[in-house]
Order: structure tokens, then C-alpha cells, then sequence
């Protein structure tokens, strides 16, 4: 019947699902991230935020939502980053402002921003300023 189906069948295919895609043992150690982006104290929207691991790996990306708030993802459906010293680019050279960038070279091109990403949850937030 279709209630047999749904009670047996669906939770057997949420759990194949699962073992395909969550229980992802190819992954390095993550730690999840999040935090604020600030410039010159106001938050700072749609801004791009990308961690590039110190030693090779993969980066993890954000984009600030209008708070400021970001949450970076390893991968689209991973959060975090990988485990370990990372250097930070931020920009506002994105599609919604048109590729326009309102933040000094030292946050992206010439990034000096460094970061440390622990095992479980980091919130790191980065208080920019224009000058």
C-alpha cells in the first residue's frame, strides 16, 4: 500500500541519499566559520569573503548578507573551512554593486588579513576600515 511506501521505502532512500553525500569521509578536517564584516564600524553587505588555506586546499567562500553576517562553505551543501592558517581576501568587486571596490587593496589584492580556523565552531569577524 502507500503507506507502506512511505513508511519504508522513503526513509530508505533519505538514508542511500545520506550515505552518498553526508558521511563524506574524502574531506579534510573543518572547522564551521562565521562572522561579522565591518567597515569603519557599519556593517558591511554583499561583500565576497574567501579563506585560502596557508598550505594547499581548497578555499571557502561567503558572501555577507545585509547585517554583515557571513558563514563560509567548503563546498555548496559543506559549511566551513579547512582546519588550519589561512590568508583572507574580502571585496566588494561583485555583481551587485556592478564590480565596483569600495575597500583598500591591503583586504584583497594585497590581503593582510590571516585567520586561524579551529576544529568545531570559529567566529571570527573582521572590523575594516577605509583608510
Amino acid at each position: 500500500t502507500m503507506n507502506a511506501i512511505i513508511r519504508f521505502v522513503f526513509p530508505a532512500i533519505v538514508a542511500l541519499a545520506c550515505l552518498a553525500g553526508c558521511g563524506r569521509s574524502d574531506l579534510p578536517p573543518l572547522g564551521r566559520v562565521a562572522g561579522t564584516v565591518t567597515l569603519d564600524g557599519v556593517p558591511l553587505p554583499a561583500a565576497l569573503v574567501v579563506f585560502t588555506p596557508s598550505d594547499r586546499g581548497r578555499a571557502a567562500i561567503a558572501t555577507t548578507d545585509t547585517a554583515g553576517h557571513y558563514e563560509l562553505a567548503f563546498l555548496r551543501d559543506i559549511a566551513g573551512a579547512n582546519v588550519g592558517s589561512h590568508s583572507v581576501r574580502i571585496t566588494t568587486a561583485t555583481e551587485d554593486r556592478g564590480g565596483k571596490e569600495i575597500l583598500p587593496a591591503r583586504y584583497h589584492r594585497k590581503t593582510e588579513l590571516v585567520a586561524t580556523v579551529e576544529p568545531g565552531d570559529n567566529t571570527l569577524d573582521f572590523p575594516l576600515e577605509s583608510r
